[in-house]
């Protein structure tokens, strides 16, 4: 009958704004909160595209969208770091919630505090990639949404700002989100102590 999702996942799924016949690609999506929450915006039109690299994974996005009747999520094992040429230009949105250090959630795992820095120096090389590859898929005047459960600037404004200088195709977007947050200028980082959610970044830009 519901589903249950952290605030500050919904918060991000929200900053997407999608709208009922839209094409949308979640590329890193498993378990699948945010895959489904657009889907339900979207009333059963247009097409949620719902990749993750593990089938494994990929199986639980496809659990939860035929569990709450969504019959316009597209699940799919793939790389979303690897160039897929038949979507090119072709998606009205795009949500990258990329994989990062988890120390926005860090009260939920506890466990996270015990990972190797190494692995933290190498995590915006890939957040990188992903983003870069998945602006591929937006079509002008589409929106790219960057996301991650972290509260590290190296993993989230660097990688937004390095990815604008890139690309000089996007800009940042505003948007508004229930309160307590309200209006953004394109960007913002959620603090459990100032809005009561998980840490959490969300970046939205707009492809010209």
């Amino acid at each position: 009958l519901y589903s249950i999702m952290g605030e500050s996942s919904y918060l991000a799924a929200l900053a997407v704004g999608v709208k009922p016949g839209m094409q949308v690609l979640d590329a890193c999506a498993a378990p699948g909160g945010k895959t489904c929450c657009m889907a339900e915006q979207m009333a059963g039109s247009g097409r949620v595209y719902a990749w993750d690299l593990h089938e494994h994974r990929v199986k639980l996005i496809s659990g939860a969208s035929q569990r709450l009747g969504l019959d316009n999520v597209r699940p799919r094992v793939q790389d979303a770091s690897r160039p897929v040429e038949d979507m090119n230009e072709r998606m009205d949105a795009v949500l990258v919630d990329a994989p990062c250090s988890g120390l926005g959630i860090i009260r939920k795992k506890p466990d996270v505090r015990y990972k190797k820095a190494d692995d933290l120096f190498t995590l915006p090389v890939i957040q990188t990639a992903l983003l870069d590859n998945a602006a591929r898929y937006v079509a002008p005047g589409g929106v790219l949404v960057y996301s991650t459960c972290t509260i590290l600037p190296e993993e989230n404004e660097q990688v937004t700002d390095a990815f604008l200088t890139e690309h000089s195709d996007f800009c940042r977007d505003g948007f508004t989100l229930p309160a307590p947050v309200g209006e953004t200028e394109g960007q913002l980082t959620l603090w459990p102590q100032r809005h009561g959610t998980d840490g959490f970044y969300i970046c939205r830009m707009k492809r010209k």
